[in-house]
């Protein structure tokens, strides 16, 4: 594989991570969900999600007045071939209350995990085929 390959696949699969992440805190599930392969599945702490459905079910049950967001830190990918690639990134989640009025109240580092994705090219782009959020730091508040 040629440098030119390997760092377009590397630069594609970094932004889908960050994508994936930017969709989560947006709340727009759908669209995160759909960064998913059919048969995709997410490892997370709570338990797995096997498919885009599942996924938004997983996503959709968080309280509504949460506000999140994800800090993408010391992420690496390792391309394992042209259509396959391996993301790897500590997370720090933070989250707080909706207010009527201004900025979320309440914010909170919620912890530190480990993203571990596997991401496959198919005709719609590149798509997650395994994603494990592994936690690394909790918070005590």
């Amino acid at each position: 594989m040629d440098e030119t390959t390997r760092r377009a696949i590397e630069w594609d699969c970094s932004q889908s991570t960050a994508r994936f992440y930017n969709h989560v805190d947006a709340g727009r599930f759908r669209e995160a969900a759909e960064m998913f392969t059919t048969d995709g599945i997410w490892h997370r702490m709570e338990g797995a999600a096997s498919g885009p459905d599942a996924v938004v079910k997983e996503l959709e049950a968080r309280d509504p007045a949460r506000v999140s967001i994800h800090l993408i830190n010391n992420l690496t990918v390792r391309v394992i071939d042209v259509i396959t690639a391996e993301v790897t990134a500590n997370i720090v989640a933070c989250h707080a209350k909706t207010a009527a009025k201004g900025p979320a109240t309440d914010a909170a580092i919620g912890g530190v995990m480990r993203t571990i994705e596997i991401w496959k090219k198919s005709a719609g782009g590149w798509k997650m085929t395994d994603k494990k959020t592994q936690p690394l730091l909790r918070f005590s508040h």
